[in-house]
């Protein structure tokens, strides 16, 4: 009797281990998603958050903090969402999981386990001037405190490639979220595609060390942009403030687009640029004029950026809101700027976005 119930107890522990939900209380984060079929484009599932429970999936967004919780039955690969089957798992490995997901993308997920808990430090993001490095390209980031429009859980991000040094004609939004344990900086970059970073350490107070969840071979920190000191930035005030600036030479006109959407409601006719005729004002009271000749087209309030490096325009949540000083001087000013310009009669009626570069004189 001995060595038949022997067996039996095996047995019936294997079949006991084989149904129990091997994922239960684990986290994890979809970083790609991969459309089925190809030509599709879909990557609405990139940003999605699970929490496996036994019975049970918590599902939500690191760039909402809204989730929803939901049945779920696990029936070998198959994953089961209130009796429907809702995806398949295709392969499952240590630190990530590949599952189809409802028939039309194939979706990879990185686990967020607690060996890669770290403190959070919500303190670090009240520096707003970053420079993001991944090997050897770099972008600078504003991350602002203002929200990405209709999205009360997510800020913007205003982005600027300093391989061309200028500003990205997009407007991002940026999150920085804790997920049992892990700490996770995300953004998004054209709006079009995310980025998730998890922190891997706090170097010191102005370099944290990051892991691309979706490329971790990549070498990868963010680090603080220096600001200069009140003296500094009181002595920018006085060297430009109350003076009108006319536009003395064009350095550099770039032509990064056209097309019929624009992001800002301000136009500056392209005429009136390609002849000179642009001049600023930036007041004492801290509001500006730009003038074509002697006519007001943009006006509003302007101070100088933390870094010293941009006059920012307005309440800066779009590109064109920051105007780069690249060079201040006692009677000239080297500016560059990325703006919109009014359709032309040889461009078929389509918004212009140039990136010019100006020498001005008082």
């Amino acid at each position: 009797m001995k060595k038949i119930l022997l067996p039996l107890l095996i047995i019936g522990f294997i079949v006991v281990s084989c149904k129990k939900n091997n994922l239960s209380d684990t986290y994890w984060l979809a970083v790609k998603s991969y459309p089925i079929p190809p030509e599709t484009g879909n990557s609405i599932y990139d940003g999605m958050t699970l929490h496996f429970a036994d019975d049970k999936l918590i599902y939500g967004n690191v760039f909402d903090q809204r989730n929803g919780e939901t049945e779920l039955r696990i029936s070998g690969n198959n994953f089961f969402v209130n009796d429907t089957l809702w995806a398949v798992s295709v392969a499952q490995y240590q630190d990530s999981l590949v599952l189809d997901v409802n028939e039309n993308a194939r979706v990879k997920f990185v686990k967020l386990g607690k060996e890669n808990s770290l403190p959070e430090k919500k303190q670090i993001w009240k520096h707003k001037n970053w420079v993001l490095t991944y090997n050897d390209y770099q972008r600078e980031l504003f991350l602002t405190d203002s929200l990405f429009f209709d999205e009360p859980d997510s800020k913007l991000c205003i982005q600027k490639d300093l391989q061309d040094n200028q500003f990205i004609s997009t407007i991002d939004k940026w999150k920085a979220i804790g997920i049992n344990g892990n700490q996770l900086f995300v953004k998004t970059f054209h709006q079009m595609d995310e980025e998730f970073y998890r922190i891997k350490s706090y170097v010191n107070d102005s370099v944290i060390e990051l892991e691309s969840l979706e490329f971790p071979s990549v070498k990868t920190d963010i680090r603080k942009k220096q600001y200069i000191s009140t003296e500094q930035k009181d002595k920018i005030y006085e060297q430009i403030q109350n003076y009108v600036w006319k536009t003395d030479k064009i350095i550099d006109l770039d032509t990064i687009s056209e097309g019929s959407r624009n992001w800002d409601s301000t136009y500056v006719k392209m005429k009136s640029l390609k002849n000179k005729r642009l001049s600023f004002k930036f007041s004492d009271d801290l509001t500006y004029n730009i003038y074509e000749l002697e006519n007001s087209v943009a006006n509003g309030n302007w101070k100088v950026s933390e870094t010293g490096n941009e006059i920012i325009l307005n309440s800066g949540i779009y590109p064109s809101d920051y105007i780069d000083l690249i060079n201040v001087d006692k009677d000239s000013l080297v500016i560059g700027n990325l703006h919109k310009f009014e359709p032309t009669n040889d461009n078929y009626g389509l918004i212009v976005e140039l990136y010019y570069k100006l020498v001005l004189k008082k």
